[in-house]
């Protein structure tokens, strides 16, 4: 009867170990909470915060969900990412990557938006914006995105802020009719390039310094700079950088929490 009872003794803490091992795992594997603004339009719509408390711009308490990006490693350090507001700019050109990115965490983007001055804008068709920064005094950006719309709106010395900064950045990318004033500044030159539907002839007769102009892309990646076809192909782009930067994983979790259907690259 003794190795009987040895083998069930064993087979009991074999048992509880699994168990204890599974526990664990569970515990170690449990998605975390975070704490969001209820949706109201404030300037705190979308960021995430680790702790419950109230809003800090609309005064709200702030809602407990589940985080589906526990289990996602960050960035060491948050990239900035400069949004260009300028009058008549396309206002889902701007707000689809700005949603797009803010949806990584703040641990990974520091988005932000920037404008000639700091005065109020009014973007197509008619929303007031107030832009973060003016170009003079912004956060040196590590991506700069440029957006579509009444492009030729775009004054000198902001011109010559894009062309600067575009050198310095890790990324640039433009969405629809954004690509003219990656263009008209040289940015495109000897790259390949897309634009909204309406846009690809003109684009290309008008720059042919343009190594390639695409009519059938959602966009268009040449490392550095990235250009995008028209108004909702922005958000495509803007998943296709996170995913160059952070990964397929966190490009499917923020599609998922966003609700847009996304296809990463193969």
């Amino acid at each position: 009867m003794k190795p009987k009872t040895n083998f069930f003794l064993t087979s009991i803490a074999c048992l509880l170990l699994l168990i204890t091992f599974q526990e664990h795992a569970f515990a170690q594997n449990k998605p975390n909470v975070i704490y969001q603004c209820a949706p109201c339009g404030c300037d705190s719509d979308g960021k995430h915060f680790d702790k419950p408390a109230n809003c800090k711009d609309c005064g709200m308490k702030l809602v407990a969900v589940t985080n589906p990006f526990s289990y996602l490693k960050n960035l060491d350090k948050p990239m900035n990412v400069a949004i260009l507001l300028f009058s008549h700019a396309q206002v889902l050109d701007y707000a689809g990557p700005y949603d797009v990115f803010t949806s990584a965490g703040s641990k990974n983007f520091n988005v932000y938006t920037v404008g000639a001055t700091k005065e109020p804008i009014i973007t197509m068709p008619n929303l007031s914006v107030n832009p973060q920064y003016s170009i003079l005094d912004s956060p040196k950006p590590d991506i700069l995105i440029i957006p579509g719309g009444m492009w030729t709106s775009v004054d000198a010395a902001t011109l010559k802020w894009i062309k600067m900064h575009s050198m310095q950045v890790d990324y640039t990318f433009s969405i629809c009719t954004g690509a003219f004033i990656l263009a008209e500044i040289g940015i495109l030159d000897n790259l390949e390039a897309t634009t909204h539907t309406a846009g690809i002839e003109i684009l290309r007769k008008n720059y042919p310094a343009i190594k390639k102009v695409h009519n059938n892309k959602r966009f268009v990646d040449n490392g550095k700079v990235i250009t995008s076809a028209g108004v909702s192909a922005g958000i495509d782009a803007s998943f296709h950088l996170i995913e160059k930067i952070l990964g397929k994983e966190w490009a499917k979790a923020v599609s998922n929490n966003l609700e847009y259907t996304y296809k990463p690259s193969k």
